[in-house]
């Protein structure tokens, strides 16, 4: 009792939001179905635990799903092992993924909720980070803003449940950051050993972290050199003092990445750790060199070989080089890419920024500005320029790095690890609650209402959230696909219609996410929605669709197909929805009638004049 007497208001406030926080992402957590990466990554984390090895799904680290898959060994889950194939091209996940389904198909989505839950942790240590750095540098509103939008925003509901690995590594990536910035005032061995560990616990959770190897290096070198300009003008002893100390911080700083390389190599037991660059064989463009490069096998290559470079040995684990050969490689093939509307085979610079501005709560785009306006006009809303660059650097590097990657536009989650740090920016509006501002403390007080509205009316459907100026998720699809609306994780809404819906059948059920059957789902099916393919992609010798009657259930990524064969759905008003991923249409016996005709319509022999 005399324990939590000595608790603050301020600390009880931050509590109950992270309680909060953990309630709603864990109720995504039991509602959602598989999501798309999801199905590879529990049955190789499984596999990562009971053979130390991690040829199964190399193009991420394997931190997160071991850490989510700790909780299953108890169960001694069986998961059928499979022989790697030579070429990293062929996918062994997605393999894995059907084995683990068909072997276990009431088990497998108990496994993924409890994997779910146990990954918890990464969001409240965000979570509590994000409002810690927030009060140091604008004060403990700040804090509380930077704790709320953190506990509110969908993005972090919605992919905070997942173990995908996006939410963990920008939980991860903020945390990084942060004990770099408490390093950079005192750089002691604990600071280091600390910096270290954390580092290296970072990039075992997405590869994209390891732009921090050159980042804390460049922000320690441009920060030393504009401080040591400005306190040595004159000449003196006091200079020499300073130089030997930012050399003792550059060594303290090439130990600490010394550690973080230890434990991402120690991770994978030094698995062709420290191999020659020229002895590997890639198959990304960047890696493998332009020349004649191909995207499919047998194509191989190494850029470096015969070079001064190609003689390094890489200070990394094989299957982690390799993974990010294949990540890049990905991005380096003709990819198709959709965006409002329209489909091509390369992205849009853009293409990121705008879903951000469509996908956040416009009520943060308000904090967001107040936050900015605020700093360019009161002195008091600003901090030394060494603080804001720690928090729009990373920022700024994961959003223009990505947005320059434009072989591939798909999903919004691969600049999430900005987030965290756009929250602690943003936060700088709540200061109106901790100084003098009549004019702007209802403006935040709005947007910050705003965002609990908006997020908490489409909550549990986090995940498809879009906000209101394109009038909300029921018009996403002309915008935006993949995770950013339908990832496959509204299954077992679909489930539930169709219990409370009994009467309706036949149901005839189309998901993208095909590793998952919907029969394992515990949904009676009646066959597939039929496909009607047009003349651009109908195949001679593919059998004739046969239309019936009854409920047709398709989720909104296989609608967006490109190859448009199942666009006459268009036609139609769906009857009901199962999340926001699903649509049924009610096909009457004239309307089959009708499709049937058309398909032989469009799909007739032209007979020559």
């Amino acid at each position: 009792m005399k324990l939590f007497t000595r608790i603050t208001n301020y600390q009880r406030l931050l509590l109950s939001l992270i309680v909060i926080h953990v309630v709603l992402v864990g109720g995504c957590a039991i509602r959602y179905g598989f999501a798309w990466t999801e199905v590879g990554l529990l049955p190789a984390g499984i596999l990562d635990w009971q053979y130390g090895n991690f040829d199964a799904f190399r193009v991420n680290p394997p931190l997160v799903r071991l850490w989510a898959t700790l909780p299953l060994l108890t169960f001694d889950p069986e998961v059928a092992a499979l022989a790697a194939d030579i070429d990293p091209r062929d996918r062994l996940e997605w393999t894995l993924a059907r084995s683990m389904l068909e072997s276990n198909p009431e088990a497998a989505h108990r496994w993924l909720v409890l994997s779910r839950l146990f990954c918890l942790p990464f969001t409240i240590t965000g979570m509590y980070v994000a409002s810690r750095w927030a009060r140091e540098l604008y004060g403990s509103a700040a804090g509380i803003g930077a704790a709320l939008l953190w506990a509110f925003l969908p993005n972090n509901i919605g992919y905070g449940c997942l173990i995908s690995g996006d939410a963990q590594a920008a939980s991860m990536g903020l945390l990084t950051l942060y004990l770099f910035r408490g390093w950079l005032k005192r750089p002691g061995l604990v600071e280091t050993y600390q910096l270290g560990l954390v580092l290296g616990l970072t990039m075992l959770c997405k590869s994209s972290w390891l732009i921090l190897c050159g980042l804390l290096p460049g922000l320690c070198l441009v920060i030393g050199v504009v401080q040591y300009c400005k306190r040595n003008r004159d000449m003196g002893p006091q200079k020499a003092d300073t130089m030997q100390s930012r050399i003792r911080q550059l060594v303290s700083l090439g130990s600490a990445l010394v550690i973080a390389l230890f434990v991402v190599n120690l991770m994978y037991g030094f698995a062709g750790s420290f191999r020659r660059l020229d002895s590997y064989q890639f198959i990304s463009k960047t890696l493998a060199g332009s020349d004649d490069w191909q995207a499919y096998a047998p194509y191989s290559g190494n850029r470096f070989a015969g070079t001064w470079l190609g003689r390094l040995p890489v200070p990394f684990p094989e299957d982690l080089v390799i993974g990010v050969d294949l990540q890049k490689w990905d991005f380096d093939r003709e990819r198709w890419s959709y965006f409002r509307g329209q489909w091509r085979n390369h992205g849009w610079w853009h293409y990121y920024l705008y879903g951000m501005a469509i996908k956040l709560p416009l009520g943060f785009w308000l904090l967001f500005l107040i936050a900015a306006t605020g700093f360019l006009l009161r002195a008091s809303w600003r901090v030394p320029w060494q603080q804001e660059l720690l928090l729009w650097t990373p920022m700024l590097l994961i959003l223009i790095g990505a947005s320059l990657e434009t072989g591939l536009n798909r999903h919004l989650r691969y600049v999430l690890p900005a987030m965290p740090f756009a929250i602690v920016i943003a936060s700088r509006a709540f200061r109106v609650f901790d100084v003098p501002h009549r004019t702007l403390r209802p403006a935040v007080a709005v947007a910050t209402v705003w965002i609990i509205a908006s997020s908490l009316w489409i909550y549990p459907h986090s995940l498809s959230y879009f906000n209101e100026s394109i009038g909300g998720p029921y018009r996403a699809h002309e915008y935006l696909n993949a995770s950013n609306l339908d990832w496959g994780q509204d299954l077992p809404y679909l489930r539930r219609w169709q219990q409370a819906n009994a009467e309706k059948r036949p149901l005839m059920v189309t998901n993208y996410l095909h590793i998952v059957d919907p029969s394992a789902a515990g949904i009676q099916t009646n066959g597939a929605v039929p496909s009607m393919p047009t003349r651009r992609n109908h195949r001679t010798g593919s059998s004739t669709p046969q239309f019936q009657p009854g409920w047709y259930a398709i989720d909104r990524e296989t609608l967006l197909r490109r190859s448009g064969e199942y666009q006459y759905l268009r036609q139609f008003e769906p009857s009901a929805w199962a999340g926001y991923g699903f649509q049924i249409y009610e096909i009457s016996i004239e309307q089959a009638a009708t499709l049937q005709r058309q398909w032989l319509d469009t799909n007739e022999p032209t007979v020559p004049q």
